[in-house]
């Protein structure tokens, strides 16, 4: 078939058969207009759309057509084009069932460009099977498929539904070349599990590229273009089109919050923050996180997680900001939702804008019973206490995790002065949380890669947190030689 394809090809019979790559899943749900679907995006030197095909076992084979788009960049230094971006949507699929997919060229006649298979989750408020996460944020290019194969296999015999990362993917930083190296790098992972994420500050207000040393005047800040061309998450493409990139998913027992830090910010433009189209722009994700979190069926779904890039519960020295003159408190929430920080020389509002989220998230957090708040950003492993405003509280408290040592180097260094909520934390490891809900509980392991240890978990029900087990200790969490962060 091949042969005589190739010779009408060349005899301008048939177009030649295209290449298809970056193949990655991700979920689709009706605010997208395809409720219980997965979304197939791959890359292609074609603007023609294409089809995919899919099925389950005894079921009919049914096809979907292809979206396409593309973006460029140009800048004095810097241009770039993208591959054609095929999106496929793939709606109404049963739940917990596995489904093979191909990817087809209608016109060649040259049969599937690529195949592959996936396993859909529990439908939203089933317990038939755990709803199961692999969690992390900061992943690059070097460590990628360790960390994405941690991810995935998820616990005790049930793997991974859904990969989420809380920011920093691929480090591109305005070379979009590297974008397309990451996708290629993770394909093998990514084309059989759904990702879901949300930008964090490489996707958006950082420039300079991807390579050491940064070309900081050659390649610009991404202003979340990479991003939202290529990760697929289920934003309508009016909220695209306007940089709001937050958006909530119930995915089995869990509902799913993603928050972008970075609302209201225009690449490394520092001259928009503080204006009041910023802040209009950070009030629109305020009113919609409560009317999200309002209409929450915790008879559904009982679990709740908020997913996001910045900490603002960090021990670590890095990544620090500050609003009081004592860290962690914010006596005057209005000021600091409005970026005017106590403490100028710590951080700004531009680079590190959680404590101004902080001001205003957590009242809300608190309100609606929010379990768990999971962010990356530091690239270490972190798990606090429950809290509220700054005060360990057993019963009222949120769970703060950091899960930022995916693999793009370690921050190995603590604050002097280490919070008594600080539970456990560690940068001793490339790591990723793995995430498993029943109806009685949350339980969250953070294991390092490769070698499959837990180093730290707990256990999130109804009567408060458990502690697990944990592998770390505290005063000697460094990872030798590798205390590496790009910020």
């Amino acid at each position: 078939m091949f042969k005589i394809a190739s010779l009408l090809a060349l005899a301008g019979l048939v177009s030649a058969a295209v290449n298809v790559e970056q193949v990655h899943l991700g979920l689709a749900t009706s605010a997208i207009n395809c409720a219980n679907g997965i979304s197939v995006e791959f890359a292609s030197a074609s603007d023609k759309p294409m089809t995919v095909t899919y099925s389950a076992k005894g079921d009919a084979t049914k096809t979907a057509t292809t979206t396409v788009e593309s973006y460029s960049v140009a800048a004095a230094t810097y241009n770039y084009t993208s591959p054609y971006f095929h999106t496929a949507l793939l709606c109404n699929l049963k739940s917990i069932t596995s489904y093979t997919y191909d990817i087809i060229q209608a016109d060649t006649g040259c049969g599937s460009l690529f195949s592959s298979k996936f396993v859909t989750a529990p439908a939203p408020g089933s317990d038939a099977v755990p709803t199961v996460f692999g969690i992390v944020g900061d992943v690059g290019s070097e460590h990628i498929m360790d960390t994405l194969q941690n991810m995935a296999v998820g616990m005790n015999g049930t793997v991974a539904q859904a990969l989420i990362v809380v920011g920093d993917y691929a480090y591109a930083n305005g070379q979009h070349e590297q974008w397309d190296a990451w996708y290629n790098q993770g394909q093998d992972v990514f084309s059989t599990v759904p990702t879901l994420g949300i930008n964090g500050n490489h996707e958006t207000i950082k420039g300079g590229g991807a390579t050491k040393p940064k070309d900081k005047n050659k390649y610009i800040a991404e202003n979340y273009i990479g991003y939202i061309h290529r990760s697929n998450n289920p934003i309508t493409t009016a909220q695209k089109n306007a940089l709001r990139t937050y958006f909530s998913v119930d995915i089995g027992l869990v509902h799913c919050v993603f928050l972008d830090d970075y609302a209201g910010t225009r690449g490394a433009n520092k001259t928009f923050i503080g204006t009041q189209a910023w802040l209009d722009e950070r009030n629109l994700q305020l009113q919609w996180l409560q009317t999200d979190l309002s209409t929450v069926d915790r008879t559904k779904t009982p679990w709740v997680l908020v997913l996001k890039h910045n900490p603002y519960y960090n021990s670590w020295n890095i990544h620090q900001c500050q609003c009081d003159a004592t860290r962690f408190e914010i006596s005057n929430p209005e000021n600091c939702w409005k970026g005017i920080y106590g403490n100028s020389s710590d951080a700004a509002v531009s680079s590190q804008p959680h404590c101004a989220n902080q001001a205003k998230f957590e009242d809300v957090y608190l309100k609606y019973g929010v379990n768990l708040v999971i962010a990356g950003h530091v690239h270490a492993y972190e798990r606090t206490a429950p809290i509220v405003k700054n005060k360990v509280d057993s019963k009222n408290g949120i769970v703060y995790m950091t899960t930022g040592a995916g693999g793009h180097g370690n921050v190995c260094v603590r604050l002097d002065a280490i919070p008594s909520w600080s539970v456990s934390a560690t940068s001793e490891a490339f790591a990723a949380t793995r995430l498993v809900a029943t109806k009685d509980a949350l339980s969250v392991y953070t294991t390092a890669n490769q070698v499959d240890t837990v180093l730290d978990s707990f256990q999130v029900t109804k009567n408060g947190v458990v502690n697990l087990q944990t592998n770390i200790n505290q005063n000697t969490s460094n990872l030798s030689g590798s205390c590496d962060d790009d910020s």
